[in-house]
Order: C-alpha cells, then sequence, then structure tokens
C-alpha cells in the first residue's frame, strides 16, 4: 500500500513543534521596536555631538568667512565657536544636518531659557519608550543643548 497524506498524529506533532518554537521565538522579537527606537535616537545624538564639534575645531582653525552645517556661517556661532542653535525648532536640526528632512521628521524640539530640549523617537512623552534604566533614552527624558559647552546630552528624567 503507498501512503499519499500525513496521518492526524503526524499533524498534530508538527503543529505542536511549530507552537513550542513560536513560544520560544515570540518573546525575542517582542522588543524589537523599542530596542530601534532607542539605538536611532542614541545614533542621531551622537551624530549632533559631532556635528557640533566639528564645526567648533573649524572655528578654532578658520580666520574669517566660516560656513558650517547647512549653509550657515559664523554669524550663528556664539562667542566660545559653537552653535547658537542646531535647528530652527522645528525642524530640529535643519542648521546643524545637511539633509535633515528625515531626522527632523521623527524629533521634537523647543527652548527653555537659553538651552534647547529635544525628544526623539525612543523619548517623546506620548509615544515613547517606557522607564528603561540609565544612560538609554526613555519618555521621561530629553536632550539637552547648551550653546554655552557646546553639548548635547541626555537628561534623565527631564523636568525642563
Amino acid at each position: 500500500m503507498i501512503k499519499k497524506a500525513f496521518s492526524l498524529i503526524e499533524l498534530v506533532l508538527v503543529m505542536v513543534l511549530i507552537g513550542v518554537l513560536a513560544a520560544i521565538a515570540l518573546p525575542k522579537f517582542r522588543g524589537l521596536s523599542s530596542n530601534a527606537k532607542i539605538t536611532a535616537e542614541i545614533a542621531t545624538a551622537s551624530t549632533i555631538q559631532s556635528a557640533i564639534e566639528d564645526t567648533h575645531s573649524d572655528w578654532i582653525v578658520s580666520e574669517k568667512g566660516l560656513n558650517w552645517g547647512n549653509k550657515k556661517n559664523e554669524n550663528e556661532l556664539n562667542q566660545n565657536g559653537y552653535p547658537k542653535r542646531l535647528g530652527d525648532c522645528p525642524p530640529a536640526f535643519n542648521w546643524i544636518l545637511k539633509n535633515s528632512t528625515a531626522v527632523d521628521a521623527q524629533w521634537e524640539c523647543r527652548q527653555y531659557k537659553n538651552l534647547f530640549i529635544y525628544r526623539g523617537p525612543a523619548s517623546k512623552q506620548k509615544s515613547g519608550i517606557k522607564e528603561n534604566g540609565k544612560n538609554r533614552p526613555d519618555s521621561n527624558d530629553c536632550w539637552v543643548y547648551d550653546p554655552q559647552e557646546g553639548s548635547f546630552t541626555l537628561n534623565e528624567n527631564c523636568q525642563l
């Protein structure tokens, strides 16, 4: 006799095996979008800090007529050689980054006294990531740009 189909027991065993594999794999993929938001935000912040430092370095070695960022000149730098702001707020980074449209769409910004407050995909108050520990942005945190120091840093438990 030639067997042309699977038996009911074989089908049940395959379904149980697939269920066990799914139960093992699904928890590993659960936090993927959260981790992607955190990683994207940290990468953008690192790029911003590098662009600030690059502008400052160019200011140190230039004598006159420095053009930096997105068609900005030395009049938009403070007395320490740091950008007075990173963007028009909004958009968030159109001064410091060339072709910043995609990044600007994901970041919010506002001015608070002489500081600029930024929230990215992970640190937005409404759609960000829930509390996840130190040095990882979440909805309680924000990024602060201080033009006097040229620093773009993560502020834990941002109350600004």
